[in-house]
């Protein structure tokens, strides 16, 4: 069980008994911070950080099957869009009133700063039992920014809001009642559109991440996952023009 685990293609992560270690940044503190809040907040289903060893942070292990690429099919059953949804509004609800003072994100801040964005809120890091979300884990792109920010890259992941639809998953013939199934879970008076519009921004976002990480981490293959982020990105433009 222990040594190091599958995915983090952004970090490197590695199990030791039952905790987690992963390299840290100058915005661990705050990410550390955050996660007490939360679990304060009543939020249990998340790592707990346990303290910060010369460059790497150990975090409690969040049990359960995290999906890897190629998803599985299991990962398209409508379920998944009601708990993911139900379970992103109560960790946005539950940032409210965690103090920005003397914090520091890895992730930019977005506007309207309505609540703490996961910024990576995708099946890729949910934790799963018998189909059903148990928990939730890679907090360090959090940062503030709008509800709208994670709720539309949720839907982008697990709609799926992609040009070349994977294996087993829903087309996007399916993808607007889809995307309601996840408003109506989350409360979110926001429609169709609204999600596009801010999966297009977010997926630009990410391909620039991806390649200046590229560079960074000495990894060329995140160049072609920033090439894949850029065609979605097109592909929904597309989307949206048609109406």
């Amino acid at each position: 069980m222990d040594g190091p685990m599958p995915g983090g293609n952004m970090n490197a992560v590695e199990r030791d008994a039952e905790t987690v270690l992963r390299n840290a940044g100058p915005w661990t503190p705050t990410v550390h911070r955050y996660l007490q809040y939360l679990d304060r907040a009543g939020i249990d289903w998340i790592p707990q950080p346990l303290g910060i060893e010369g460059h790497r942070e150990r975090l409690t292990f969040v049990a359960g099957e995290v999906p890897l690429y190629p998803l599985p099919e299991w990962v398209w059953n409508e379920v998944v869009l009601v708990d993911g949804a139900r379970q992103l509004r109560r960790l946005h609800d539950a940032s409210a009133g965690f103090s920005l003072d003397a914090a520091l994100w890895q992730s930019p801040s977005k506007i309207p700063a309505e609540v703490i964005c996961h910024n990576d809120y995708a099946p890729h890091n949910l934790a799963f039992e018998g189909g059903r979300m148990v928990g939730a884990i890679d907090f360090d792109m959090c940062s503030p920014g709008p509800r709208l920010w994670d709720i539309a890259y949720f839907a982008t992941r697990a709609v799926p809001l992609t040009r070349d639809t994977p294996a087993g998953a829903p087309d996007m013939d399916q993808a607007r009642a889809r995307v309601q199934i996840i408003l109506d879970a989350y409360g979110s008076q926001h429609g169709w559109f609204d999600v596009l519009r801010v999966a297009v921004i977010r997926l630009f976002d990410l391909a620039e991440l991806s390649r200046e990480k590229a560079a960074e981490l000495g990894k060329p293959g995140l160049n072609d996952d920033a090439e894949m982020y850029v065609r979605d990105a097109a592909y929904l433009t597309e989307v949206l023009g048609h109406g």
